[in-house]
């Protein structure tokens, strides 16, 4: 009897952890999803700060809270710190990787990898 509550324990367990990384899969998916969208209404002269860029931003840190605010800021300081090593000359893995013909979106989309 303790083996079988012992296998369910361990299933159950599995199960959160699986359940939890889809969550935040999905999460990083959302977040990554509108950096994209903001680069495209940018390059399409898009209005910034639109009532429906706020209202999906809100949506985004009402579902992942604070933590979705302080990871675009750090995607933004990431790739103003890439930025800074390509105007002093270093290369970096983005660089290496995506090579001079790289646009900001495939940069977005090696920068924030998906869990």
């Amino acid at each position: 009897m303790f083996k079988w509550l012992r296998h369910r324990a361990m299933d159950r367990e599995l199960t959160e952890i699986l359940d939890e990384h889809a969550r935040v899969r999905g999460d990083a998916q959302a977040i990554r999803d509108f950096l994209l969208q903001v680069l495209a209404d940018n390059r399409d002269g898009v209005e910034k700060f639109s009532d429906e860029a706020l209202e999906r931003a809100a949506e985004i840190i009402e579902q992942v809270g604070p933590g979705a605010f302080y990871w675009m800021t750090d995607i933004a300081a990431q790739m103003v710190v890439l930025s800074e090593a390509t105007l002093r000359g270093f290369s970096t893995n983005v660089s290496v990787e995506l090579g001079a013909s790289a646009d900001a979106d495939s940069i977005v989309d090696l920068v924030v990898r998906l869990p």
